[in-house]
């Protein structure tokens, strides 16, 4: 205690100062607007520094993470890939799929014709009709190209059809959006014959220009067998969260050509 009081005694002078200073400090903030508004200013500057500091460690110790996200994303198109491989090996097949990545730069889901559009064109490989798929399934068909960018017809585009089928019986059907939810597609076309179950998976048809067969799509969330047309009405609740896509991937059936040929003699 004593050690305490003498050190008071050793460094009163220093301690009077500081203790004035701050007194003043505090007058001129309290009283005057010029001093207000200055000192604000300069406590606004030093706290948007502090977090943006703060946000710098903060992105440098979540890099980790994102990294891990990346790395099972990819993990994921690389089981697709295979996937597809394996089918060309068991078709006897020579087709290849060439896969291109991007970033999405622009995305819209609350519209009838809803678009998107990345930051790779012709000079990144992208062409018209190609697909798009991420790494939970399909995305949309690229609609037209620039050199440095393209813009995709998303699966919530009413426009759109898309060949498909159900997984485990390879019964034939399409894809539309009705444009009201952003997380349910219509399955069209599966007869009444055709035995269907919640939680069923659908996947791409194959018989397009766009996609190989077996692509995620969706799960059935729910039908309708009453229909008089002797056809079910099926939701599909989408594999994709549209409303969060950053990252896809560009793919081209690179036999398009010699069908194109044969379609056209």
């Amino acid at each position: 205690m004593q050690s305490i009081i003498n050190s008071i005694v050793k460094n009163r002078n220093l301690i009077l100062y500081l203790t004035l200073s701050i007194i003043s400090f505090n007058s001129l903030y309290t009283n005057s607007s010029v001093h207000y508004n200055g000192i604000g200013k300069i406590a606004t500057y030093l706290s948007g520094k502090s977090s943006f500091f703060s946000s710098s460690i903060d992105s440098y110790f979540n890099l980790k993470e994102k990294n891990k996200k990346l790395i099972d994303e990819n993990l994921k198109l690389k089981e697709i890939e295979l996937e597809y491989k394996n089918q060309i090996v068991e078709n006897k097949s020579f087709n290849s799929i060439s896969i291109i990545n991007a970033n999405v730069i622009f995305n819209s889901i609350n519209k009838s014709k809803n678009i998107m559009v990345i930051d790779k064109g012709t000079n990144g490989g992208v062409d018209e009709e190609m697909g798009v798929i991420s790494s939970k399934g399909v995305i949309g068909i690229i609609k037209s190209v620039t050199e440095n960018y393209a813009s995709i017809i998303s699966l919530l585009n009413t426009d759109l059809k898309v060949n498909a089928i159900l997984k485990n019986s390879s019964t034939i059907g399409s894809i539309t959006w009705d444009g009201l939810n952003p997380k349910i597609l219509k399955l069209n076309d599966i007869p009444l014959s055709s035995s269907i179950k919640i939680g069923d998976t659908i996947v791409t048809g194959g018989m397009s220009f766009y996609f190989t067969k077996g692509i995620p799509i969706g799960t059935i969330s729910n039908y309708d067998n009453s229909s008089l047309e002797g056809y079910y009405e099926i939701d599909i609740s989408v594999f994709n969260d549209f409303s969060s896509i950053s990252n896809i991937y560009v793919i081209e059936r690179t036999d398009n050509d010699e069908i194109k040929i044969l379609l056209n003699d």
